[in-house]
């Protein structure tokens, strides 16, 4: 059994404001498990002590559940920095899929990439998030576009997932990405094709179905049947939803009852009032809504009674950031989101969107993903504009990435 003591603020995210922050605390780990959560001066009850087996000492700081990044795209190989600075130049999202650009242009380089070298990507990527503190990853395919790519995808994020020194990994199928350039002008088709591998795709280890519902992808007719296939084969569904048009995919995440409606950058109050009623999680990414230059409405959403979470969105076209702690600094500078608001959505939030109960907060009984940060207090994040773990713990075991560590002096 570890014990972590000297923890100057303890967010728990088990209550808003300081209700959900305990000082000078202290808390116990056992098997991967919080067991016990308590005052520091008075130490753990006699049965939990006696079991104690190793320290930590957390130097007075802050410490808060792991954070939990609730949407990106992490499969995928190539880059795409000429077009991004097309893009800062005044060309759209849709100009540059004209030019053979967007997603097209990395399927062609994923589909060109052995598996290998794409493991390697993506393992170097994950150490990335757990530097920013990040201890769980929702993570998409949808860079084949066909189906044994796809297939193959699902089953390398699901291994990812299980290895102990990367984030806990929940994946998303998300063939319904684009249409693949041997099927232009044939949506349908393609979509009939992409959601006959819903099957095939949770078994491999896949726990959501996605799809890009809007303009210039999906419609929410076609994106209905992906959505309907997937819940047959047991998938979750989610959907990226009003990020480039009111094209109603709000509205169908709230019909079908979906763990999460993502980007939302144009839904609108009726929108937030369906999702709300519905159960839907908000799933926002600052990165994202700032490189298009459109915000969503938060504030709208949160007093509709809408769950927020965040993400980073990383994908290789409009957003590169793999840093949860970064997300949590631009929700709250560019959505006007409190600090413990931004910070209930990275954490708490996060693990509704997921469906992960036993994360996103510090309780008993919650799995001991937790993150020691450079700080004192949790203010820091809307100061630092990156703020830095000193430790991450992943079931109570250290998994903080080298790169990270402070340096030991003698």
């Amino acid at each position: 059994m570890k014990l972590l003591t000297n923890i100057g603020r303890l967010y728990t995210g088990t209550g808003s404001g300081e209700d959900g922050v305990l000082t000078g605390a202290a808390l116990a780990v056992d098997d991967g498990r919080i067991v016990w959560v308590g005052d520091d001066a008075a130490g753990p009850p006699r049965a939990v002590s006696e079991r104690v087996t190793a320290i930590d000492d957390c130097g007075g700081g802050l410490v808060t559940p792991g954070l939990i990044d609730a949407h990106c795209h992490p499969v995928y190989a190539g880059e795409r920095m000429a077009e991004i600075a097309r893009r800062t130049a005044g060309a759209s999202y849709g100009d540059i899929a004209a030019m053979g650009g967007g997603i097209g242009a990395t399927v062609a380089a994923t589909r060109a990439t052995g598996a290998e070298e794409l493991r390697l990507g993506l393992e170097s990527r994950l150490r990335a998030w757990l530097a920013g503190g990040a201890t769980t990853v929702e993570a998409k395919t949808g860079y084949h576009l066909e189906r044994n790519g796809e297939l193959a995808a699902v089953a390398l994020l699901h291994r990812a997932g299980r290895d102990p020194m990367l984030p806990r990994l929940e994946t998303t199928f998300l063939a319904a990405h684009a249409l693949p350039p041997e099927m232009r002008g044939s949506p349908d088709d393609y979509i009939a094709e992409a959601s006959s591998w819903s099957a095939a795709a949770a078994e491999a280890g896949a726990r959501f179905c996605d799809v890009f519902c809007d303009e210039g992808y999906f419609s929410v007719e076609q994106s209905h049947r992906v959505l309907a296939a997937g819940a047959v084969a047991g998938l979750r569904a989610r959907v990226h939803a009003d990020e480039l048009a009111h094209s109603g995919g709000s509205l169908l995440a709230a019909e079908l009852g979906a763990a999460s409606a993502d980007h939302l950058l144009w839904a609108d109050e009726a929108d937030a009032q369906a999702l709300a009623t519905a159960g839907v999680v908000a799933t926002l990414s600052p990165g994202t809504a700032l490189s298009i230059g459109r915000l969503p409405p938060a504030r709208v959403l949160l007093d509709a009674g809408v769950t927020l979470a965040l993400g980073t969105d990383h994908n290789p076209g409009t957003c590169g950031m793999t840093s949860m702690s970064m997300v949590v600094a631009l929700a709250v500078a560019a959505f006007g989101l409190s600090v413990d608001e931004a910070l209930a959505a990275a954490t708490a939030g996060g693990a509704r969107s997921l469906c992960v109960p036993d994360r996103g907060a510090v309780a008993v009984g919650k799995t001991a993903d937790l993150v020691r940060w450079d700080a004192e207090h949790e203010g820091t994040f809307a100061w630092s504009y990156g703020l830095t773990p000193l430790r991450v713990y992943r079931g109570g075991e250290d998994v903080t990435p080298l790169a990270a560590q402070p340096a030991v002096t003698e």
